[in-house]
C-alpha cells in the first residue's frame, strides 16, 4: 500500500469562545434553517446529563464536517461501484488494474461533479439522535468502559462520521456484520486483526482515481479502497462494536512523496495500539517521518507524533520581523513542492515547533534505504496566511541530523563544478545498480536549480551522455534537479565529497 490520499489541511481553532458566544450558539447560528433539527437533539436529552453533554459535543464541533457528493444520481462513476470487478489480482499496478482502467475511461467521457453538503444545514434530528442512542448502547453495556472514559467516548467511539463519506447507518451496518466478535475474549487488536480479515478490504490504485468517498456500506459491497479508505472502514467498524479507535497519519513523507495511515486501537491498558493492513496487522512504514497526527471530531489536528518511541527534536526559528500570533508553517519537500507538516505561532520573536521526526522510525520498523541517503530530514518554515503558505520563506533550508544537530543549508557565493548521474536516488545496493529512468537519460532536457529564499535555475542541458556537468554551482546549496522530457520522480540534494547526497 504505497499510495495514500490523506488529505491534509491546517485549521485554525477557534478558543473557547468568541466575544462571549459558545460554540453550540454558533453552530446552532450557522446551522440556519436546519437549526429546529439541532435543536430537537438538545430538547430530546435535555433529562440525561451525559447523553446532552455528548450532543453538544457533536454539534458544537459540527461546523467544517460535510459529505462530498456527486451532482447527479446517474454519476457513471458511482455506477460503475456497483458493478465493480472483484477479481483484480494486480491491484496496485495502474498498468493492470481494472479499476484503474474502468475509471479512467469514465473521466474521459465525464468530468466528476460534485457538491460539498454541509452536515450543519441537512444533517437530521432523528439520525443524531439514534446515533447517540446507539454508541451509549455498546458503550455502557460493552467490556471497556471501565477503561474508556467518557471524554475518550467522545473522541473514539461517539462520533457519526470520520472523514467526508456520505452519512449512512454504518452503526447498525456494522454491527450485523462484526457485532458476535464481542463473544469472544479477544483483545481490541485481536478484534482489529479479525475485522480485517471478514471485511476484507483490499488496496486497489484504480480507487484513488475515485473522486468522492465510499459510504460505509459501499465498501462492504465493493470491498476495494485507497489507504484512507481501509482505514476509515476498520475504524468504524471497531466504533460500531464499541472499540475506541481512530486513524492516524503522516500528511507527508519526510523524505518522498505522498502520505501515510494507519489504525489505532485502545486496549484495556489504557495505551493506543497500532494497526496496520500489513501481515499480522503490521503498520508498514519505511519512510522517513517529520510528524504524526490523529483524526478526532472536535480537534481535525491532533499531534500524536510524541506518543512513538522514536527520537524527536524541539526546532526553534528566529523571526524578529514578525508579529505574535503570526502562523509559521515547517514544510518538508514532497518531490515537487514544499508542503506543510507543522503550524506554530510566533512568539516573542521566535517560533517553535516541538516533537519534530529526525529520520529515525520507531519498534522494528526499517527506513528503506536508498543509495546515498542523508542521515536526516531537511525542513525549512515559511509564512503561512489561513494556513496556505505566501512563498515566505524564514531564512535558509536545514538539515536536522538524527544525532539531533543542525545544518544550515546556504548558498555560498564560492562556486564548484559538479557532476549528477541522477534526478532521484536508486534504492538497491552499490552491486546492484541497474538502469532506470531516474538516472541521466541521453537526449532527455534538464534544469538544475538551487535554493536562495527560491529556487533559482542553473540553466538547462541536453544531456548527450549518462553524466551532467554543471559549473558555477554555489556551494552548500540545496540543490534540485528536474527533467523537462519525462518522468515524475525528483528529489533534493546536496553536492558532498563530490557525489549526491539524497534528503
Amino acid at each position: 500500500m504505497r499510495v495514500c490520499g490523506v488529505y491534509f489541511v491546517f485549521v485554525i481553532l477557534l478558543s473557547a469562545c468568541t466575544n462571549g458566544v459558545s460554540h453550540l450558539d454558533i453552530a446552532l447560528q450557522q446551522a440556519k434553517h436546519n437549526k429546529a433539527e439541532l435543536e430537537k437533539v438538545l430538547k430530546h436529552f435535555k433529562h440525561d446529563s451525559l447523553k446532552y453533554r455528548a450532543a453538544c459535543f457533536l454539534i458544537e464541533n459540527m461546523p467544517g464536517k460535510y459529505s462530498i457528493l456527486p451532482y447527479d444520481s446517474l454519476d457513471r462513476y458511482k455506477n460503475f461501484l456497483k458493478i465493480i470487478p472483484q477479481n483484480d489480482p494486480i491491484s496496485w499496478d495502474v498498468r493492470y488494474s481494472k479499476i484503474w482502467h474502468g475509471f479512467d475511461s469514465i473521466s474521459k467521457r465525464q468530468l466528476a461533479g460534485f457538491s460539498k453538503i454541509e452536515d450543519i444545514k441537512v444533517i437530521t434530528g432523528d439520525y443524531l439522535i439514534k446515533n447517540i442512542e446507539y454508541a451509549f448502547k455498546i458503550w455502557e453495556n460493552g467490556k471497556i468502559k471501565d477503561y474508556c472514559s467518557f471524554d475518550e467516548f467522545c473522541h473514539y467511539i461517539l462520533p457519526y462520521r470520520i472523514d467526508h463519506e456520505p452519512l449512512s447507518n454504518w452503526r447498525e451496518e456494522g454491527f450485523q456484520k462484526f457485532g458476535h466478535l464481542l463473544d469472544s475474549l479477544m483483545s481490541p487488536r485481536e478484534l482489529a486483526l479479525r475485522i480485517i480479515k471478514l471485511g476484507g478490504m483490499r488496496y486497489n490504485i484504480g480507487m484513488t482515481k475515485y473522486p468522492y468517498k465510499q459510504s460505509y456500506v459501499e465498501m462492504l459491497q465493493t470491498r476495494w479502497g485507497t489507504c484512507d479508505d481501509m482505514a476509515a472502514f476498520l475504524a468504524l467498524s471497531l466504533r460500531a462494536i464499541g472499540i475506541p479507535a481512530s486513524i492516524d497519519y503522516v500528511p507527508a513523507w519526510a523524505n518522498r512523496s505522498s502520505s501515510h495511515c494507519w489504525n489505532v486501537v485502545k486496549d484495556a491498558t489504557g495505551d493506543f495500539i497500532e494497526v496496520g493492513y500489513g501481515p499480522e496487522g503490521k503498520n508498514e512504514v519505511v519512510y522517513k517521518i517529520s510528524k504524526i497526527y490523529r483524526k478526532k471530531y472536535d480537534i481535525p489536528l491532533c499531534d500524536v507524533t510524541s506518543e512513538y518511541a522514536m527520537p524527536l527534536s524541539d526546532l526553534t526559528f528566529r523571526v524578529p520581523s514578525q508579529k505574535d500570533k503570526q502562523l509559521i508553517s515547517l514544510c518538508t519537500f514532497n518531490n515537487h513542492d514544499w508542503v506543510p507538516v507543522a503550524l506554530s505561532k510566533v512568539m516573542n520573536g521566535s517560533v517553535l515547533f516541538e516533537s519534530v521526526g529526525r529520520g529515525i522510525l520507531w519498534g522494528d520498523n526499517q527506513i528503506r534505504t536508498y543509495l546515498n541517503e542523508g542521515k536526516g530530514i531537511v525542513f525549512l518554515a515559511f509564512i503561512s496566511q489561513n494556513g496556505r503558505l505566501n512563498n515566505k520563506p524564514i531564512g535558509f533550508p536545514i538539515i536536522l541530523l538524527e544525532d539531533g544537530t543542525i545544518k544550515e543549508l546556504c548558498a555560498s557565493t564560492e562556486k564548484e563544478s559538479i557532476i549528477l548521474y541522477r534526478k532521484y536516488p536508486y534504492y538497491g545496493s552499490n552491486n546492484a545498480i541497474i538502469h532506470d529512468s531516474n538516472e541521466i537519460c541521453v537526449d532527455n532536457e534538464y534544469e538544475l536549480f538551487y535554493w536562495n529564499m527560491k529556487w533559482i535555475s542553473l540553466g538547462r542541458k541536453l544531456a548527450v551522455d549518462n553524466k551532467l556537468h554543471y559549473d558555477d554551482v554555489p556551494k552548500g546549496a540545496l540543490l534540485w534537479l528536474k527533467n523537462h522530457t519525462q518522468g515524475k520522480e525528483e528529489r533534493i540534494f546536496t553536492y558532498e565529497d563530490g557525489k549526491q547526497v539524497w534528503w
